[in-house]
């Protein structure tokens, strides 16, 4: 599993106040702890829902035993040159103590963009990372990605880690360079058959000329072509209005995407590779499930199992199976959002195979509703990537399904 020989000659380093541990928690199905990178942070709108997913993954992680990294993509080492095994902490954790659900700060509000600039300009290995994480990232036996946009989403930092030979969790660069594009992933998807709104992009550098072309009937829900966390959202019901819309979808120098507006009911479904979890319906009394609602505690409330019939379940979770198979995302993440409306169909909004695992996030709720808690969770996420990488034989789960 490692990578280095001399990785295991002196597995634990003494860290004050946190004493080491030479086993896995109980609740883990390794038998000896890791070393795990947790990377998180970005220079994009979704930063504090990346710092938060990150905060809980590292708290899960070493709840089972695990010696973790916790790095923020913007933030060097503060020790310059300081050995990269320094940066892995364990905690001893009792097993009633070890929480079920993702435990970190919510992320109510996004970073302004003057904010995200000075965080872009620390970001100055390859555009993703501040110097000295590589190291660390190396030193580790698998990272795991909670960066999310256009660094982490779009395959930019997949690609870096594989260039230097760093293993983690996660679909591969090329995956995520597809699903981050939201017009592509739909294109694929509707060439086969899966139902998903009609649209049109409009080019950030030629708003008034895209929507000279577009013919869709209104309302219409705008976005950028690229991002998640339903940052730069817009419903939009007078076409007057369309400019603006598009200039705010845009705003991070992304194309943006017009769809026409469909009625419903929204939900969404949480897969891990061949496994799909529970159905979960978000409730808002907000127009829009927008950032506000999904990241504020008490502006929206998620029923999982989801309200619906039998039949009706099992047909939205065969097409989350079908999104995630087509889309090739593989042994790892995924999480699907579809809207049923007013005629019974479900269709198709978008996929994310790096979902959020905030408090409040709907992925780990997705699973927690089969039975996986959140540490297992994430654990889980970790042996399928070392088992993609060859690094672990195929053998400990937390589903008991075949990888």
């Amino acid at each position: 599993m490692s990578q280095t020989s001399d990785r295991n000659a002196h597995p634990w380093t003494e860290v004050p106040e946190l004493k080491p541990v030479d086993r896995p928690h109980p609740r883990s199905v390794l038998d000896r702890p890791l070393r795990i990178a947790v990377l998180a942070g970005g220079a994009n709108t979704e930063r504090n829902v990346s710092l938060s997913s990150g905060t809980a993954v590292v708290r899960a992680l070493r709840g089972l035993g695990h010696a973790v990294a916790q790095l923020d993509s913007a933030s060097s080492p503060v020790i310059p040159d300081q050995d990269p095994e320094e940066s892995f902490l364990t905690a001893e954790v009792g097993e009633d103590d070890l929480s079920d659900r993702p435990d970190a700060p919510t992320a109510v509000v996004p970073p302004d963009l003057d904010a995200l600039r000075q965080v872009r300009s620390s970001q100055r290995h390859a555009g993703v990372l501040a110097e000295g994480l590589l190291p660390i990232l190396q030193h580790a036996d698998v990272a795991f990605l909670t960066v999310f946009g256009d660094e982490g989403e779009s395959g930019a930092t997949q690609a870096l880690l594989d260039e230097h030979g760093v293993v983690y969790t996660g679909p591969s660069a090329a995956v995520c360079r597809l699903t981050f594009d939201k017009a592509a992933t739909k294109q694929v998807l509707a060439e086969r058959g899966i139902l998903t709104p009609r649209w049109h992009v409009v080019g950030r550098d030629r708003i008034e000329e895209g929507l000279a072309s577009l013919e869709l009937p209104g309302p219409w829900i705008v976005k950028p072509v690229g991002g998640g966390s339903t940052i730069g959202l817009s419903m939009v019901e007078d076409a007057a209005d369309l400019p603006a819309a598009c200039a705010l979808a845009s705003a991070e120098g992304r194309d943006a995407l017009v769809e026409e507006f469909v009625p419903g009911r929204d939900f969404t479904i949480g897969a891990l590779g061949a496994h799909v979890f529970a159905v979960v319906e978000a409730i808002t009394d907000r127009e829009l499930y927008d950032y506000e609602a999904k990241y504020t505690p008490g502006k929206a409330s998620k029923q999982v199992p989801a309200d619906l019939t039998p039949e009706q379940t099992a047909h939205v979770r065969e097409l989350t199976a079908e999104v995630h198979r087509l889309l090739g995302i593989g042994d790892t993440s995924s999480r699907a959002d579809f809207r049923l409306g007013p005629d019974g169909r479900f269709t198709f909004f978008e996929t994310n195979p790096l979902p959020g695992l905030t408090s409040t996030s709907s992925y780990p709720l997705s699973a927690l509703a089969e039975g996986i808690e959140f540490p297992q969770l994430c654990e889980e996420l970790v042996i399928r990537a070392l088992c993609g990488a060859g690094k672990l034989d195929e053998g400990p789960t937390h589903l008991g399904v075949t990888r």
